[in-house]
């Protein structure tokens, strides 16, 4: 009797390791998901950050129309300007970049869209 009570416990765990290693194969997709979506942000803000820093680098040297240089130096970065302002002599600007298409489709997915990253920059003329 308690050989056969063993052979039905064995028996019951039948097809456990198939659900044990779809679980597995599961977590690893996510973990990897997750990993790419963290590159492709980090990513992402550097690039939006360098476009923001060279487009107040190019407007604070320009004589003129600081803004109008700045648009044209964020657009050949890949960036939008959405601000851009002069403070004391210092041009202060703003942008976004979209976000990345997997972010964009985990937060979709999830109901929070996500517009772009942003950042912010000032740049001066040099102290005399």
């Amino acid at each position: 009797p308690r050989k056969l009570q063993l052979v039905k416990f064995v028996c019951a765990d039948r097809g456990s390791a198939t659900i044990w290693s779809l679980a597995l194969t599961f977590m690893l997709l996510l973990g990897g998901c997750v990993a790419m979506a963290t590159g492709q942000v980090a990513v992402a803000r550097q690039q939006v950050s360098t476009a923001m820093d060279l487009a107040a680098l190019a407007g604070a040297q320009t004589f003129g129309q600081p803004c109008d240089q700045a648009q044209l130096v964020a657009q050949a970065n890949g960036a939008q300007l959405n601000t851009c302002y002069l403070d004391r002599g210092d041009v202060v600007v703003s942008g976004t970049v979209p976000a990345p298409g997997v972010l964009q489709q985990l937060l979709g997915f999830v109901g929070q869209p996500l517009a772009g990253i942003g950042a912010t920059a000032r740049a001066g003329q040099p102290e005399r």
